[in-house]
């Protein structure tokens, strides 16, 4: 029998036992009261008795039914003659969604792969022995302290609303060259292209804004990996908007607007015909392009698919991978474009004569 202290702890350690120790796997496994007997034993160097454990089981049970903690079931840990299941706990992860935090973490360039690691040992049950040699490729990049520092302090940044000074260049090999620092206040942080990105306002060009609605444009992306130094500026000016609900509607706008990392001020509207040998064809150029410009493509006529031939809007910011993702589907063989806009006609034009200059073509028919 164990002592009265180790007694108190033991319903903690079989709370803890469910949540991380119980199989996350859907194959109906289940653990005996002796399993649970031998967990503690582990734990503690004592040995419980049976009719403890029981009564534990039931404070569980109770305590996660007060504090309204389950979904679609009365009991965490249930009956099932002398077994005992991990029922689903509002809030608690699942076992896709360990999977899927470990899969992205692998495979994205700006985090360690170490922190994998810790995924794994925080939900050892959610994963085999040989879950990392998988389908997916990891990256094993080292992520310079230095970069997660500087990530931290926008974070802080944007969280306290204080100005930052960052030191911003151009990527040459892996050096940074034409450096320069700048004071902007932070306003959110946004994925691309495999990188974080900050977005924030040019305090320099903004200093003189009065309004909400001025601010918008004086917006700016900042690549992270081209930032060599970040530091929060309590006593410099923070200009941000005054009306939260005008800075989402107005930020969102600006993301709206952006092709690749890349935002203008000015949005263009453009009808493009895909016009295909096949359905399947047309919709192969398509789903190149809404890979690219996701959030900013409309269907305006899909009637006449089934003989290759879709209609859509694009709505995006007037920048230059605009143009890089039209020529993209240029690419597709069997598939003609169709763009009709005079503006951005023009302006693919000069952009496809200036791609034939390079490739030392005379003429563009």
């Amino acid at each position: 029998m164990a002592n009265s202290e180790l007694s108190k702890l033991k319903i903690l350690f079989m709370y803890d036992y469910f949540r991380t120790q119980v199989s996350g796997f859907e194959n109906g496994e289940a653990v005996s009261v002796n399993d649970i007997i031998g967990y503690l034993e582990e734990k503690t160097g004592y040995t419980f008795e049976r009719k403890s454990i029981y009564a534990d089981i039931s404070k569980l049970n109770e305590y996660i039914s007060k504090t309204e903690s389950l979904s679609g079931s009365d009991e965490w840990i249930y009956s099932d003659g002398r077994k005992y299941r991990k029922s689903q706990l509002e809030g608690e992860i699942t076992i896709d969604e360990a999977r899927l935090i470990f899969d992205a973490i692998s495979t994205t360039n700006f985090v360690d792969t170490k922190i994998c690691d810790k995924i794994v040992k925080l939900f050892p049950t959610c994963f085999t022995d040989n879950y990392s040699q998988k389908a997916l490729y990891p990256h094993y990049q080292k992520i310079a302290s230095k970069s997660i520092l500087w990530l931290n302090n926008i974070r802080n940044g944007i969280e306290s609303k204080e100005a930052l000074k960052i030191s911003y260049g151009y990527k040459l090999g892996s050096e940074l060259t034409e450096v320069s620092d700048r004071i902007v206040s932070p306003m959110t942080l946004d994925w691309e292209n495999n990188c974080y990105y900050l977005i924030a306002v040019d305090n320099e060009i903004a200093k003189d804004c009065e309004g909400d609605q001025e601010l918008t444009g004086k917006l700016k992306r900042y690549r992270l990996d081209r930032i060599s130094h970040v530091s929060v500026l309590p006593d410099e000016q923070y200009i941000g908007y005054k009306n939260e609900t005008v800075k989402k509607q107005e930020i969102k706008r600006f993301m709206d607007k952006s092709l690749s990392a890349y935002s203008s001020d000015k949005t263009v509207h453009v009808e493009l015909v895909l016009k295909g040998n096949s359905r399947k064809e047309t919709l192969k150029a398509y789903n190149a392009l809404t890979s690219r410009v996701h959030n900013s493509v409309t269907i305006q006529d899909d009637t006449k698919l089934d003989s290759g031939i879709l209609k859509i809007n694009v709505s995006a910011g007037d920048v230059p991978t605009l143009y890089t993702d039209l020529f993209e589907l240029s690419t597709f063989d069997s598939v003609e474009i169709e763009i009709n806009n005079d503006e951005v006609c023009r302006k693919y034009g000069e952009y496809l004569k200036k791609a034939a200059s390079a490739a030392k073509l005379k003429s563009l028919d």
